[in-house]
């Protein structure tokens, strides 16, 4: 899955709570955040869910690895194929 986890301190909305008055007392949750469509969502995750889409993130950002990888190598072919007709070419006029 493509986002980034990220963990927020919010403020919970009762009036007589602790996180209303002290930034330091906010509640922390885990949210995971993904840019679709020209646009941020973020979405809360509940602890249930948490290590789920955290293994997802994870597999989506190796899967990028491993394809940078082959893009890499797959430059270098263009790149060493490009070299190689330029040398024929040359070989060619040369004679």
């Amino acid at each position: 899955m493509r986002g980034t986890v990220v963990q927020r301190s919010r403020r919970c909305g009762r009036a007589n709570c602790a996180c209303a008055k002290d930034p330091a007392a906010r509640h922390p949750g885990k949210y995971l955040s993904v840019h679709v469509e020209g646009r941020t969502q973020v979405v809360h995750l509940r602890p249930v869910d948490q290590s789920r889409v955290e293994q997802a993130v994870e597999v989506y950002r190796e899967l990028w690895e491993i394809i940078n990888g082959l893009t890499l190598c797959e430059l270098a072919d263009l790149r060493r194929e490009v070299r190689e007709r330029r040398r024929s070419r040359r070989g060619r006029q040369d004679a």
